[in-house]
């Protein structure tokens, strides 16, 4: 996606959350977490039928009618709303950035950090919590942490924290260990 696609769909994303200038509160939070889940709910609906919803021949009415036929019952609220608007606006095809937007807008709005811990092998539920809470109690943020298995970690962990990565892999042990021998 070039670049100003990415810049339209922060746009969109501002726009439908309407997070901007308020004050975060359990009422707010929860109609921004309802508004992101009612657009993951059309993105995964809509799913099979991308190419028709984003072909550039195809008509915009047709495009409306084919969504309203996907989302039947669910065709209300503020979500079906924007995904008709970006359909008539030829703009489809940015739902799936627009919704990692929104989710970014979420979580800072939220004062949630998303954070990946990666690991050879999954670690258990107790792991996971004690190291969630030494991340919070580092950052001073909530910390929404995803675990992912990679066979590319032989051993111990690696964390992602946006654009800070702590590594406390072997292979980073080893890494610093040779650093440290010759010198560098």
């Amino acid at each position: 996606m070039d670049s100003s696609a990415k810049i339209l769909a922060k746009r969109y994303a501002r726009a439908f959350m309407g997070l901007d200038g308020k004050v975060h509160g359990s009422v707010t939070a929860a109609v921004s977490r309802e508004k992101l889940n009612g657009l993951r709910a059309i993105f995964e609906a809509v799913k099979p039928h991308l190419k028709v919803l984003t072909h550039p021949v195809i008509n915009a009415g047709v495009k409306l009618d084919v969504l309203d036929r996907i989302l039947g019952a669910r065709n209300t609220g503020p979500a079906a709303a924007f995904a008709a608007l970006l359909v008539r606006q030829n703009r489809f095809g940015l739902l799936g950035e627009i919704i990692r937007e929104c989710l970014r807008l979420d979580h800072d709005f939220c004062g949630i950090v998303p954070a990946e811990i990666r690991s050879r092998f999954p670690l258990s539920a107790g792991e996971v919590e004690r190291i969630e809470k030494l991340l919070v109690s580092v950052t001073g943020k909530k910390i929404n942490l995803q675990q992912a298995v990679s066979e590319s970690v032989i051993g111990g962990f690696e964390i992602k924290i946006g654009d800070m990565l702590i590594d406390a892999t072997v292979r980073g042990r080893l890494d610093e260990l040779k650093a440290g021998l010759l010198g560098r």
